[in-house]
């Protein structure tokens, strides 16, 4: 039982240091206290994507104190640390109580966690949002797998029209929000190139329910702002939009569309490019009222993103330094200044150089990786033919991933890579046809059961496996049973072919880490299940059986699956050799309809025992 709480003690401490104080009291502040006050299970918690580690002891000053952990809520979170259910899409807070104890005394103390568990994200793929070229001013679409590598939607052709939602006929640097309210936020640089840099004089405002059809509006700074310096831009630059959840709608609900560029007028007002926001109105047609300032370095800064990390609780926000070269970043605490103070007083100091090469970039774009705590960030090198990704687990330290090629159909300039879910890549691919692209497709994971209403799913789901068997050189097949004559050559190549981890066992002792096994010279050794396991990006495995069945009359094949009939009841022999019995000391033949059968007759089913 705890007679005094830790702060207590703490302030019996501070208290020796004016008057005395029982010895008792002196020895319980350490090293006890000091243990207790050494606990700290790090920012992962409050964005929590694996599994904790939990320390059963700790050690100090020579003394062991044993620790006891307990959740409040063993549906998401066992006592041992082990995530064990999740909500689709929403985080779930669970109290996490470690309990230290003093084995001399008898003393223990609590120290309560707040523990949030990372919501199941129900996404397959990654959508690519960008325009392709100076002289050609469009909005494409592009797919991927492992958000990386991208193949163009829509056999290579524009799926949004500048000329038939902009003023000046071109659309740059577009990018795209799924918003909590149910649409796509997309935004564009109204801006024609050909006509020169300092051409731009406004925005395009888009929104869609499934990213195919989109409403549109144009935002006109010289008629918008008639009068006042922002009438005379020369460049509203790349707008992005952010997700304010704490702006009031007055209408009992909050949230709405931040809407941030750079701005440069030529009337000397704005003498450099710097970052202003507004807010889109209600139906996202219009911004409301005048651009406010937001960041600007003191010199030309353009390109910003902005994401938002639970892990650390800030705001991180990356850009370009125009003119200098380079993609740096600041962080913030909270996306608006506090109550009185400067405008941009919210953010930090510049950090260095972000991007991990020596070429000339732009365009940085940032996004997370599916049920992944790895951001990705992603910038254009224009003078060398090739995006470049790099990944990050804090967003402050960047490694370098690869350069993927921009050519042919696929040359993204500036643009937005976001998840996406299954269905939705469906949707995009009947509506935008894509050739060479097969979609990765995950699951939601299974229903463990119900909190507060709503569904609560296992941790994490594997990939859908899908089994592409050939024979020689034919064609590929997708077969899960497959029968071969004694001397063929067999290739199994299953999808996804950007798999992460594969494991192959089979018959014979047969065993490989290779995606894609080849069997030549096949005979009735051969025959018989191959099982591979796949394990996804987010440690997740999944199944498939194939079944090769090698006509070779001097090895024929006897199957020795056990038959999976449910709940029917078809004989209590039946029922206790596919419950695992033994039932004699010889092998048990039965029929189809699972009626025991003597001897070893042709069309039977053997159960092993």
């Amino acid at each position: 039982m705890v007679t005094r709480s830790y702060r207590a003690f703490r302030a019996l401490a501070v208290a020796s240091l004016f008057f005395a104080v029982p010895s008792t009291a002196q020895d319980d502040i350490t090293p006890f206290w000091r243990a207790v006050d050494s606990l700290n299970l790090g920012n992962a918690i409050n964005d929590l994507y694996t599994d904790l580690t939990l320390l059963d002891t700790i050690k100090l000053a020579g003394e062991t104190f044993p620790i006891t952990w307990k959740s409040s809520d063993t549906l998401f979170l066992t006592h041992s640390g082990r995530i064990n259910g999740r909500f689709v899409g929403e985080n779930k807070e669970v109290t996490l109580t470690a309990t230290v104890h003093d084995g001399m005394s008898q003393k223990k103390q609590d120290v309560k966690f707040k523990v949030s568990i990372h919501g199941y994200e129900p996404y397959s793929n990654y959508l690519f949002a960008y325009f392709p070229a100076n002289n050609n001013e469009n909005i494409y679409y592009a797919l991927s797998n492992d958000g990386y590598n991208f193949t163009a939607m829509n056999n290579g052709n524009r799926v949004v029209a500048a000329d038939s939602v902009s003023v000046k006929k071109g659309l740059r640097d577009p990018h795209v929000l799924r918003a909590p309210d149910g649409w796509f936020y997309m935004v564009n640089t109204d801006m024609k190139s050909a006509e020169g840099w300092a051409s731009n004089r406004g925005m395009v405002l888009m929104r869609s329910r499934d990213l195919i059809s989109w409403e549109h509006s144009t935002v006109h700074f010289p008629d918008k702002y008639k009068g006042k310096n922002f009438a005379n831009v020369t460049r509203v630059w790349a707008p992005e939009t952010f997700w304010d959840d704490t702006y009031d709608n007055g209408d009992g609900t909050k949230g709405r569309p931040l809407v941030y560029f750079s701005l440069l007028t030529n009337d000397g007002t704005i003498s450099y490019d710097k970052v202003f926001f507004a807010y889109a109105n209600k139906n996202f047609t219009d911004l409301e009222g005048e651009p406010q300032h937001f960041f600007d370095r003191g010199k030309s800064t353009i390109d910003m993103d902005i994401v938002y990390n639970p892990v650390d609780g800030k705001y991180h926000a990356f850009y370009k330094n125009e003119g200098d070269g380079g993609i740096c970043k600041v962080t913030a605490n909270t996306l608006m200044p506090r109550s009185g103070a400067a405008t941009g007083s919210q953010w930090s100091k510049p950090s260095k150089a972000l991007q991990q090469t020596t070429e000339a970039v732009e365009g940085a774009g940032v996004f997370k990786l599916i049920n992944q705590n790895v951001w990705v960030l992603m910038y254009d090198c224009y003078n060398n033919g090739h995006y470049q990704f790099t990944t990050s687990t804090d967003l402050e330290n960047f490694k370098f991933v690869q350069d993927t090629k921009t050519s042919g159909a696929f040359t993204p300039r500036h643009g937005t890579v976001l998840p996406i879910t299954a269905e939705e890549t469906a949707k995009l691919m009947k509506a935008f046809p894509t050739k060479d692209f097969e979609p990765r497709v995950i699951d939601i994971p299974d229903s463990i059961g119900v909190c507060d209403g709503k569904k609560v799913v296992a941790p994490c789901s594997g990939t859908k496996i899908i089994p592409y068997v050939k024979v020689g050189d034919g064609e590929w097949n997708e077969t899960t049973d497959l029968s071969v004559k004694k001397g063929a050559s067999v290739t199994i190549g299953p999808h996804p072919w950007d798999g992460k981890i594969w494991s192959w066992a089979g018959p014979d002792g047969f065993k490989s880490t290779d995606r894609e096994i080849t069997l030549k010279n096949v005979d009735g050794d051969n025959s018989g299940y191959y099982t591979v396991t796949y394990t996804n990006e987010t440690g997740c495995k999944s199944y498939k059986k194939i079944k090769m069945v090698v006509d070779d009359p001097d090895k024929p094949f006897v199957d020795t699956t056990t038959i999976d009939t449910g709940t029917t009841a078809i004989g209590r022999d039946y029922r206790n050799a596919r419950n695992g019995m033994r039932l004699n000391r010889k092998p048990v033949y039965f029929d189809l309809l699972g009626n025991r059968l003597p001897g070893k007759p042709r069309n039977s089913v053997y159960v092993e025992r």
